[in-house]
């Protein structure tokens, strides 16, 4: 057996893959409506979350839409260069819990490099997520969203640890994660809550209290979670 033999698919990708298989074979048809998102948990024996990552990428290549009110339907043949699903590894689920294990695991490895620019910093890119949020602009605040976390995971100053965040938190620039954000937590509550979670971690940072650190991130990934799940 081949070591890449061993890895297994993520959820998301398996059911992505069946599903353009039977729209490819017709047994699902342009103009059929989706089972709604519990029936397909249901069926596939995962979580909502890893059904609402399934419809957001079917939507980021075109080939499903929602009608509010009403669900999901397909709208378009998938075409043959969105067959390449590599990037799927993990889901999300699974992306955002380790990246909270490892930026708690790397808190003190942080407070021992951290100085006032990285304070600076993270007040700047609070400040702008802010402004972002107030202005409705999405791609302003996952960028400054991304931001944040890339700069707190630099503040390790171990190239290993750094590099692994940086990968998981690449995933907010991917155009399926913006989708998912836009139709299931870009909301004023979810945005408050985000807000305030961000400047948590930025005070507990700035009393250099890691009690109060390792509960803010806690706080922000549930929260995230959370918001998913609804």
């Amino acid at each position: 057996m081949k070591d890449g033999d061993l890895k297994k698919k993520s959820k998301s990708r398996e059911i992505i893959e069946e599903i353009l298989k039977e729209i490819e074979q017709s047994k699902i048809k342009i103009g059929d409506k989706l089972p709604s998102e519990r029936s397909l948990a249901e069926k596939y024996n995962v979580s909502r979350i890893v059904i609402r990552e399934v419809i957001s990428y079917l939507k980021a290549i075109g080939v499903v839409e929602s009608i509010q009110g009403s669900g999901n339907y397909i709208i378009d043949y998938p075409k043959q260069e969105y067959f390449d699903l590599n990037y799927l590894d993990y889901d999300v689920d699974h992306l955002l819990e380790s990246r909270k294990i490892l930026e708690q695991a790397s808190a003190a490895l942080v407070f021992k490099n951290m100085d006032d620019e990285l304070i600076e910093e993270l007040e700047k890119i609070v400040q702008n997520l802010a402004k972002a949020i107030k202005g409705k602009d999405l791609n302003g605040a996952l960028e400054h969203d991304y931001y944040f976390h890339k700069i707190y995971a630099s503040y390790t100053q171990n190239p290993i640890i750094e590099n692994i965040l940086d990968n998981l938190t690449s995933f907010i620039q991917d155009r399926v994660w913006k989708i998912m954000k836009k139709e299931y937590l870009f909301t004023n509550t979810y945005n408050k809550k985000t807000l305030e979670n961000h400047r948590n971690i930025l005070n507990a940072l700035k009393n250099r209290d890691i009690g109060q650190l390792l509960f803010s991130i806690e706080m922000h990934y549930d929260t995230i979670i959370s918001g998913l799940k609804k």
